[in-house]
Parts: C-alpha cells; sequence; structure tokens
C-alpha cells in the first residue's frame, strides 16, 4: 500500500506539470513522464478512441491496447494484457491515458490518484486545443493575404483582423499563465481532501474551513482574471472616455505577471488623470503589439537585467506614450522600414510584418495621430502621440 505521503507527492508532481506548454503533445509528454518517473509504471500512453484507436503520445516501454477501452462516464478500469502485465485506463472523453504495469502493484491506488486531477488535466488539454485552432485560424489568413497577388491587393480591414488575431493569440497564453498559480492552488486542496475522505481520515473542522475560504479566495480571483480579459477582447464600435491612469493599470495588470515570470521588469508611469476620447481597444491593441515585439527581443538577445517602461502624459493638448527597452536596438539600416507592411525581423519564425504597420495605420490614419521609433545606446524608444479632442470625422474601420 502506498502511504499518505507518496500519494500526495505524486498528484501534486503531476498537477504542477500540467500547462506548462499549451502544445498539446508536449504537454501530454510532461504529464505522462511525470506519472511514469513517480510511480511503478512502465511506460504510459495518451490516444485517441475513436474513429480509430490512435495514439498520440507515448513514454517509456510500449504496450498493446486493450480491444475494448472503458466508457468516459467510468474513473478508470484496469485491464490485464499479458500473464504479467495489466493496464490502468483513465478516460477523458473518447480519449484515454493509459499506464502498463507489473503483476502485483497497487493499480487501484494510482488510479485514484490520477482520477484527483482528471478534471484539471481535461481542461488543460481544451486549452492547448483551443490555442491550437487559434493557430491554424493565422495560418489560413496569413494564407489569404498571400494568394491576394500583391501586397495593393490586400486590403486594410484584412490586415487588421490578422493582427488582432495575433495579439489574441499573445493574450490567451498570457491568460493560461495567470490561471494557472490559482488553478494548481485549487486543485492541490481538493486533492488533499479527497485522499483524506478516501483513507477515512479525520478532517479537523478548522482545516477545511481555512482551505475552502482559500478556494473562495482563488475562485474570486480567478473570476477578476477573466473580467479583464473579457474587456479587452469586447469589440468596441463607439468611441469612449479613458484616463490615461486607467490604460497604465489595465496594461500592468495583463501583462504583468506574465513578463516577470520570464525575467523582465515591465514598469508604468502615468501619475496624469487626464481624460481623452478614443477607441481603447484599439489603442491598446497597438501597446501590445510593440510591447510583444520588445519582450520577444529582450528574450532572444539574452539581455542582463531586461526591462521596459511604459510612460504616457499630457501636453499642450496631445496624449502621448513612450515605450522603451534596453534589448540593444534596431539596425539604422531597417529601422526606417519597420512600420512598411509584411517587413519583419523574425525570419524564419511567425512574423508575418503586420504589427507595427497596422498600429501605424490606426494611430496616423484612425487617430491622426504619430508613431516613430528612435534608439539609444540601449535599445529602442517608441513614441506615440494623438490629438486629446476626439474628431467624429475620424471613424475606425
Amino acid at each position: 500500500m502506498i502511504i499518505f505521503t507518496e500519494q500526495h507527492n505524486i498528484a501534486y508532481a503531476c498537477m504542477n506539470s500540467i500547462g506548462n506548454s499549451l502544445i498539446l503533445e508536449d504537454m501530454l509528454s510532461e504529464v505522462i513522464s511525470t506519472f511514469v518517473s513517480h510511480t511503478e509504471a512502465l511506460g504510459g500512453k495518451y490516444i485517441l478512441s475513436h474513429p480509430l484507436k490512435k495514439s498520440v503520445v507515448s513514454i517509456e516501454s510500449d504496450f498493446n491496447i486493450p480491444d475494448n477501452l472503458c466508457h468516459e462516464s467510468e474513473k478508470y478500469t484496469i485491464y490485464p494484457v499479458e500473464p504479467n502485465r495489466s493496464v490502468l485506463d483513465i478516460p477523458i472523453g473518447n480519449e484515454h491515458f493509459l499506464f502498463a504495469f507489473e503483476k502485483g502493484i497497487d493499480v487501484d491506488t494510482y488510479g485514484t490518484i490520477f482520477v484527483s486531477f482528471k478534471t484539471k488535466l481535461a481542461t488543460a488539454i481544451e486549452a492547448c486545443r483551443s490555442v491550437a485552432r487559434l493557430h491554424e485560424i493565422n495560418s489560413t489568413s496569413n494564407r489569404q493575404i498571400l494568394e491576394a497577388g500583391s501586397k495593393q491587393e490586400a486590403t486594410e480591414e484584412m490586415l487588421i483582423t490578422q493582427s488582432k488575431m495575433e495579439i489574441m493569440d499573445e493574450m490567451i497564453g498570457m491568460l493560461a499563465h495567470q490561471w494557472r498559480q490559482p488553478i494548481t492552488v485549487i486543485g492541490m486542496i481538493a486533492n488533499n481532501i479527497i485522499l483524506t475522505l478516501i483513507y477515512d481520515e479525520k478532517i479537523d473542522q478548522q482545516e477545511l474551513l481555512y482551505d475552502l475560504n482559500v478556494i473562495d479566495q482563488q475562485v474570486h480571483h480567478l473570476s477578476s482574471i477573466i473580467s479583464d480579459f473579457h474587456n479587452f477582447f469586447r469589440p468596441t464600435k463607439f468611441p469612449q472616455t479613458v484616463a490615461l491612469h486607467e490604460i497604465s493599470s489595465d496594461l500592468l495588470t495583463m501583462l504583468e505577471s506574465s513578463y516577470k515570470n520570464i525575467g523582465i521588469h515591465l514598469s508604468v508611469e502615468s501619475d496624469d488623470d487626464t481624460s481623452f476620447i478614443t477607441y481603447k481597444n484599439e489603442l491598446m491593441e497597438v501597446f501590445l503589439n510593440i510591447l510583444s515585439n520588445a519582450k520577444e527581443t529582450l528574450e532572444e538577445r539574452h539581455i542582463s537585467n531586461p526591462f521596459i517602461r511604459f510612460k504616457s502624459f499630457h501636453k499642450n493638448g496631445i496624449i502621448g506614450f513612450t515605450i522603451q527597452d534596453n534589448a540593444g536596438g534596431i539596425d539604422k539600416d531597417i529601422i526606417d522600414k519597420i512600420f512598411d507592411p509584411y517587413f519583419s525581423t523574425k525570419k524564419g519564425k511567425n512574423g508575418a510584418g503586420l504589427g507595427l504597420y497596422i498600429s501605424a495605420v490606426v494611430i496616423e490614419k484612425h487617430f491622426n495621430g504619430s508613431i516613430r521609433a528612435n534608439c539609444d545606446e540601449n535599445g529602442t524608444i517608441f513614441s506615440i502621440s494623438i490629438p486629446k479632442n476626439y474628431n467624429p470625422d475620424i471613424t475606425y474601420v
């Protein structure tokens, strides 16, 4: 019999491995590898059972898939597959986690442990597939643009849609990151309570009340995160009044956690309560395009003590913003081209060369403002200015 502490360690290690990657195969491989390494399993698989049995991921020793797999309503089933082996089958919808064990192993306990974090795992699998679908939409948009035959034939509306999809891709990754910690906390607490009940151990009422309060706090935190990102994804058909400090606060809420996780210090400065009328989400997309480029460059160049500084101000009827990094700057031979359509420095990567071009279109044509980039000895400074007073004759497409 596996002792309680070992069960807890196995469950904790597996839950910690969930969500480390938004690529389905990578995430599944990490979860299965973690479970196999912490148990007596010979190997593990994740398979699709409909319409044909197909292995998506296979880790360690190979083994035969049972002819008949259990129904999705069952927690798990154990099948004898050879005289000295058995297979643990945990269903998730029409898909299955399978693990092979030698005869004499306490497979039931391992099944119970795996089921304790099954719901969280199912959510993570669906999140990975949602990201994959979004990447496919992006690829389709890229192909449509290329098939148009020339840059001139691709309309601004189509390019703006493509740019929005790229930003959404980035934001989904940030949302997944911010969800991971509270979900892990909730999962650990729930797992501890479940295992305690399974082995008929007495639950202290005060400890249970404390754990439930922690879960309630984490649920409220998750709800707050959803609200923040929902406001960003909501389309805005009409201009709205926005305060400078509100923009800075929203950027910090959405980005600070994920940037901090990769070692980048993001600071925002806006002590101005000035309000102005604008299309807030479109303006935020411009900032996110520039910030995303800076983040990627800082990571690629392995800059020591990387930082990004966002500042906003109001002067002489002009609303101004600067975004500064210490990523080493942009080569002087190409800095004049970075706002051109389809120009990208991300050779061989996912750069379509649309982000800064669309940012220039939004700022210059739709907001009647200006955007420029300059370099100093440390990095790049983007400067954006737009009129404080909204012009009703300027409409956003």
